[in-house]
């Protein structure tokens, strides 16, 4: 009885040595992951100041955001404004509101024309508005490959998340 007792409070004092262990290593990871936690921070506050340094030298000027714009997108108008298309700020869309110096140049009647398929165009025109997307798979990987297209990454983001939360 006397080592039954004796084995116990062995057990006992090796299992508070290894929960005290625990407790360091625990102690020791959670000043590590405070430690990324402000390098991370660091790193986002350089990178803003960078992105926003980029963009004043791309001189990313946009005509108003209210201001209309017309596009005929394989054969099928539309018309939005220059707020909508510049939501993603480096996407073909937004370059097309570019106050000086267009990738392309506007037709006679005022449009700019893509050669590009105008149904799936409308469900990305509807996404750049909304932020939504449509459910159908099919229709999401042309919305894909259309928004690879236009170097809409906004978008392409929003389907990759829709994607996985599906599989």
């Amino acid at each position: 009885r006397v080592l039954q007792k004796h084995d116990a409070i062995m057990d006992a004092e090796k299992l508070w040595e290894d929960l005290n262990n625990h407790e360091r290593e625990l102690r020791k990871e959670a000043f590590q992951l405070r430690e990324i936690w402000h390098k991370t921070t660091e790193l986002h506050a350089v990178n803003d100041e960078e992105r926003a340094k980029l963009e004043k030298e791309a001189k990313l000027d946009f005509v108003p955001a209210a201001e209309r714009v017309t596009l005929n997108v394989g054969g099928q108008v539309f018309e939005t404004t220059a707020g909508v298309l510049t939501k993603d700020r480096w996407s073909v869309l937004a370059a097309l509101c570019k106050k000086h110096n267009p990738p392309l140049a506007k037709g006679a009647d005022g449009t700019f024309f893509l050669d590009r398929d105008w149904w799936t165009f409308r469900h990305i025109l509807q996404f750049l508005r909304t932020e939504t997307l449509p459910q159908d798979p099919a229709l999401l990987l042309e919305m894909y490959n259309e928004a690879n297209f236009y170097r809409l990454d906004s978008l392409c983001e929003a389907i990759r998340r829709c994607v996985q939360r599906v599989v």
